[in-house]
């Protein structure tokens, strides 16, 4: 059988336990692949994009920050998930052609599961309108979250994400008094991979509340740390990141991992960290 290749795309990517992912799954399943971490800027993305589609020994991409828009907007086909969210993290390329997926959303959705966090009927607060934050809107509506705002430093990006979902949006500098009431509040911006938070010192969350950081190194970022101080319950993304790459490997390969390959995928990514 011949070799494939695979790869989490981004800038910066150094960081992506996506490698050691699937490498992990490509060991226990017996497959050749080749999966490796592309940096590619924004600028050089269309390019890479271009001649990987052309190259029948790539099987796909895991899109990462800053690009899954652009991907969404370059794929020649977008599958429903990635419609509304105008965003893809999973390009899969098929006879010279790239269809454009949205796996963030369900794995976003899992991971919830499996902490034993329900989001239906809940008031949720998203920061930040990138790619990421698309996914977890999508959702989050889908899942019957009784009420969603979108908040970001740039507020107009903020009303673009909002809009498409008909949500409400606004400014990072409000975001104090619209946290404290909420039931979830995710972090779906990229502060914690320069040690920072989106949200001020003092920071109020409900108590009880749940406070999702998409990334997943550190394993307590700032802004979960902010959370556990405050009463909330923190959560890392490194289940989200997990959930969304099987998605992604069903695509690239057809066949779907059960649930204690997913969870052994997990564990071995734990024991990285």
């Amino acid at each position: 059988m011949r070799q494939l290749k695979a790869a989490v795309v981004g800038d910066p990517v150094a960081h992506s336990l996506s490698p050691r992912l699937f490498a992990f799954w490509s060991k226990a399943r017996g497959r050749d692949l080749e999966y490796e971490a592309l940096k590619v800027t924004h600028a050089a993305f269309r390019e890479t994009f271009t001649y990987a589609r052309s190259e029948s020994v790539w099987v796909g991409w895991n899109v990462t920050l800053p690009h899954k828009e652009l991907a969404a907007q370059l794929s020649d086909e977008l599958d429903a998930s990635a419609e509304q969210p105008g965003a893809a993290n999973v390009l899969l390329f098929r006879d010279g052609r790239a269809i454009g997926y949205n796996t963030d959303a369900q794995g976003f959705l899992d991971s919830l599961t499996a902490a034993g966090c329900e989001p239906f009927g809940t008031r949720c607060v998203v920061l930040g309108a990138g790619g990421a934050a698309a996914g977890v809107v999508a959702a989050l509506r889908r899942s019957g979250a009784a009420d969603v705002m979108v908040l970001n430093r740039t507020p107009e990006r903020a009303a673009s994400l909002a809009k498409r979902f008909g949500l409400a949006y606004g400014g990072l500098e409000g975001a104090a008094g619209v946290i404290a009431g909420a039931d979830l509040v995710v972090n779906a911006t990229a502060a914690g991979l320069g040690g920072g938070s989106p949200l001020p010192d003092g920071a109020r969350f409900r108590e009880g509340a749940w406070a999702v950081d998409l990334l997943y190194r550190p394993q307590e970022t700032p802004f979960m740390a902010q959370a556990r101080a405050a009463g909330a319950r923190p959560l890392g993304g490194l289940g989200m990141l997990v959930r969304q790459g099987a998605a992604a490997w069903k695509l690239f390969f057809g066949d779907a991992l059960g649930e204690p390959e997913i969870r052994a995928g997990e564990a071995h990514l734990e024991g990285l960290l």
